[in-house]
């Protein structure tokens, strides 16, 4: 049988425990958390800052055109296609 000195002893290392236990958890969700909470800040700050507009500039001339391209060789003759079957009309 355990004396009341030794069941406070307990119960105090219990409550310790239980505090320690409770910061490592806040702790923990603190960690998880930060991610998600610093990419909501970055989006509110983004979302909060004034647009600026400027004039448009003045759209530049066509450039020169470019030098052409040799041809390419021709392909071989193909099969002779088949007739198409007439479609009837849609009524």
């Amino acid at each position: 049988m355990k004396t009341k000195q030794e069941m406070h002893e307990e119960e105090g290392i219990d409550q310790e425990r239980r505090k320690a236990l409770s910061r490592l958890g806040l702790v923990a969700s603190a960690v998880y958390a930060t991610p998600i909470l610093m990419t909501l800040s970055s989006s509110a700050s983004a979302q909060e800052a004034e647009p600026s507009v400027s004039e448009p500039s003045v759209p530049s001339g066509p450039s020169e055109p470019s030098e052409p391209s040799e041809p390419s060789e021709p392909s071989g003759p193909s099969e002779p296609s088949e007739p198409d079957e007439p479609e009837e009309p849609v009524s």
